[in-house]
């Protein structure tokens, strides 16, 4: 009775290890598939090209025949200019807004724009 009772738990553990086997087979072959994608993809990163213009959709302007890049930088009406404000030391916040404006007008009598 030993015998059998050693012969079935032997056949459960090799039926485990099979399984656990041919899932493992699974993992590694799907790790090997993604590491070669990763290859691929590095070695194509020295490639430069330009984008396709069939898929540029409709409405949008093309990029000249001449293979130059057009200037993307608007000229921007500057309403009011930067002004670097001291740090708030106190507790409270960031400074509000009437504050913002005294600091930023006594900063442009000085003339200390950047």
């Amino acid at each position: 009775m030993a015998d059998g009772m050693l012969r079935s738990i032997y056949s459960a553990a090799d039926e485990t290890i099979a399984q656990l086997d041919q899932l493992h087979r699974a993992s590694r072959e799907r790790a090997l598939s993604n590491r070669q994608s990763l290859d691929a993809a590095v070695a194509r990163l020295g490639d430069s090209t330009l984008p396709f213009v069939d898929d540029l959709a409709e409405g949008v302007s093309r990029p000249p025949a001449d293979g130059t890049v057009p200037s993307r930088n608007r000229p921007v009406a500057d309403e009011m200019p930067f002004v670097a404000l001291p740090q708030r030391t106190t507790h409270g916040g960031p400074w509000g807004p009437a504050m913002v404006r005294k600091l930023t007008a006594e900063a442009l009598a000085k003339d200390t724009r950047w």
